[in-house]
């Protein structure tokens, strides 16, 4: 579904991200390891149309997306899962699901009508978002909140997800609870692109992985095979 080919790109001076290459089948979920500042969200927001490449190729259903921006790309049917979360804090739960759905449905008329198998749907998968759809959306805690956000994302109906940092400031507990939900994604068929400095979890929710270090590469395979690996289990699995 996704072929990435000597992807080179960065905000200026160095490329945070030197020729990287990955593929991402349909049905899969394929995980990007590393640390903070290995180039992760650098190589995702590439991917999703934020930053333009300086060379290589991004590659989504055989079509060349790699000079498209984030709108066009989001409407091919990748949705990106950003880091750090960014909901709408003024808004309510539903609102800011409805908004992951605003780019497929009618923008008059019967909108939420339209959206309500949807949002059903996502209240089964998160019991929280239902029993707070009427609340803040900056009043949840940070677990509540990463949560939204995937469910913004699957409002979509995308052909890939991106998840970015996903376990990023939450505490133990709500990442085993976001890495569940990742987890019943990933059963569910969903095509799913990870980024995740946390080894163990990635590792444990995903089908491939990538080890990245300082923009590039270093290690790829099914992930039960690199959870073994003496080199990622000294580096990052302690």
């Amino acid at each position: 579904m996704l072929k990435v080919e000597n992807l080179c790109a960065g905000y200026s001076g160095d490329d945070a991200v030197r020729g990287i290459s990955i593929e991402v089948a349909e049905g899969s979920c394929v995980a990007l390891v590393g640390a903070n500042g290995a180039g992760k969200s650098t190589l995702v927001k590439s991917l999703c149309g934020l930053i333009v490449p300086r060379r290589g190729s991004v590659f989504f259903c055989g079509e060349n997306i790699s000079a498209l921006p984030a709108s066009e790309v989001a409407r091919r049917g990748i949705s990106l899962c950003p880091e750090g979360r960014h909901v709408f804090v003024p808004l309510s739960v539903e609102e800011n699901l409805l908004l992951g759905a605003y780019p497929r449905l009618p923008s008059f008329g019967r909108f939420r009508r339209a959206a309500s198998g949807d949002l059903q749907h996502l209240y089964e998968m998160f019991p929280r978002l239902g029993e707070r759809r009427s609340q803040q959306a900056g009043s949840l805690s940070g677990g509540e909140q990463q949560m939204l956000a995937i469910g913004r994302v699957l409002m979509a109906r995308p052909r890939l997800v991106v998840l970015d940092e996903p376990s990023m400031g939450l505490a133990p507990m709500l990442v085993k609870e976001v890495f569940k939900a990742i987890s019943s994604l990933r059963t569910a068929g969903m095509t799913i692109l990870l980024s995740e400095q946390f080894a163990n979890s990635a590792l444990a929710v995903s089908d491939r992985a990538y080890i990245i270090e300082r923009g590039s590469v270093v290690l790829e395979g099914a992930s039960a095979a690199l959870a073994k690996n003496p080199a990622v289990m000294a580096a990052y699995l302690g």
